[in-house]
């Protein structure tokens, strides 16, 4: 069975919201850095941290 990529791109636009930014170079390879190191990904950690900050 094919996939329906244009069905599951509108599954996902109504599932996840995309935030896009552009941060200072040095800063955005050590933060991945780090992320790599621990195993996480960009997304989880953006997530994670919202959490935090939302709860405040």
């Amino acid at each position: 069975m094919a996939r329906n990529i244009q069905k599951e791109k509108e599954w996902a636009k109504t599932k996840y919201r995309r935030i896009l930014a552009d941060i200072d170079k040095d800063l955005g390879n050590e933060l991945k850095e780090k992320l790599n190191n621990e195993k996480k990904s960009i997304a989880s950690w953006i997530t994670e941290n919202a959490k935090k900050y939302l709860k405040k």
